[in-house]
């Protein structure tokens, strides 16, 4: 069943309006929330700011903060620093599923190493607030089978990082910072290599970003964001 229109969302989602724009317009019409380490100024979502693939330890987070006995071997101080969601936007964000219908997650998280606990912590969240489990192409889901593991440890993305996502074309977006950072100029000729990367392009200075994580036009199956080793291309 898809996502109906004018039920208030929990999101984690990352760039909806460039992989779903269609769900994006959707959600125009209800009060959400989203946690991505990217704003999408496009989506119509409280944004909440996380550490690149730590959404394991949000919603641990949110689950211990929910209950405390049943997660009380999870640490929140813990929890908190690693995915720099405070134990205050926890709580708001736990007053806010009181009034959701639903918890739409990003399809990517299906590759992330510790996508079993995730499944887990939704599954907790949605039955403590009656709340319907899609993924970002609205595709309905049940983890009332899921089971909780030991956390896995999160990756180190510091450097310069990659987004893979739907783009117009095959320039590698990126900021001032990241051109910075990675001693180049808008318009070179770059090799950019990562886990399952391998590509020339071109660098593309994008005013409206900032940070250290390029958009790259790719839709290939994997993880979304790959940390790169960038250098001009000869």
């Amino acid at each position: 069943m898809h996502y109906r229109s004018g039920d208030n969302a929990f999101c984690f989602v990352n760039m909806l309006s460039l992989n779903n724009a269609i769900l994006c317009e959707k959600l125009q019409k209800s009060s959400n929330i989203n946690i991505s380490c990217l704003q999408d100024k496009a989506l119509n979502a409280k944004f909440y700011k996380c550490e690149i693939a730590s959404i394991s330890y949000v919603l641990a987070l949110l689950c211990k903060m929910l209950d405390g006995q049943k997660f009380k071997d999870l640490d929140e101080g813990f929890l908190s620093a690693e995915s720099c969601i405070s134990e205050e936007e926890a709580l708001e964000i736990l007053d806010f599923l009181k009034s959701a219908k639903v918890l739409i997650f990003d399809k990517n998280l299906k590759f992330y190493k510790d996508f079993e606990n995730i499944k887990y912590f939704m599954y907790i969240l949605s039955k403590e607030f009656n709340l319907r489990i899609l993924d970002s192409c609205e595709k309905e889901y049940d983890f009332s089978k899921s089971k909780l593991g030991v956390l896995k440890e999160l990756d180190n993305y510091d450097g310069l990082v990659v987004f893979r996502c739907k783009l117009k074309d095959n320039f590698l977006y990126c900021s001032k910072q990241f051109l910075q950072l990675a001693k180049l100029k808008h318009l070179d000729k770059v090799n950019i290599q990562g886990q399952n990367l391998n590509l020339n392009t071109k660098l593309y200075l994008d005013e409206n970003l900032s940070g250290t994580i390029g958009f790259l036009n790719d839709e290939s199956k994997g993880l979304d964001f790959v940390k790169i080793c960038i250098k001009e291309a000869k």
